[in-house]
């Protein structure tokens, strides 16, 4: 009932959605814990713990203590970019300006796409753009 903020349990509604596990679930620590070892009973990760708790060293708990098990989600983490992008030449693009477009030197992208003639490109051509130009 306190779940679910139900005052009446004789008074529920068709489709009223009920829980069924406390949605704020604790733990009271008991000689023996740690958080490695409440981590795994509970399948969560020693990171979340400390996190939901506030725990400054993860490893000091003291017995009586109450432990959160849940909490809000961890942040994203941010994206990896990536080591290297395809280009496809487009009518127009030169060596010169693609090197100028993505910040890196026109000899750099001669080098990785081993071209003989800088001043011959193809449209349609695909080049490799080190990860330095990708943020450009």
């Amino acid at each position: 009932m306190t779940w679910n903020g139900i005052k009446d349990p004789n008074k529920i509604s068709v489709g009223q959605v009920i829980l069924l596990t406390d949605p704020n679930p604790t733990h009271t620590v008991v000689a023996g814990d740690t958080l490695a070892k409440l981590a795994a009973t509970y399948e969560l990760t020693v990171d979340d713990l400390v996190r939901w708790n506030a725990i400054k060293d993860a490893n000091v708990i003291t017995v009586g203590q109450v432990l959160k098990l849940s909490g809000p989600p961890a942040p994203p983490a941010p994206p990896v970019p990536p080591a290297e992008q395809i280009y496809v030449v487009q009518p127009g693009d030169t060596v010169s300006a693609l090197a100028q477009k993505f910040g890196l030197r026109w000899v750099d992208i001669a080098a990785i796409n081993k071209l003989e003639d800088m001043d011959l490109i193809i449209v349609g051509q695909k080049l490799v753009i080190p990860a330095q130009g990708l943020a450009r």
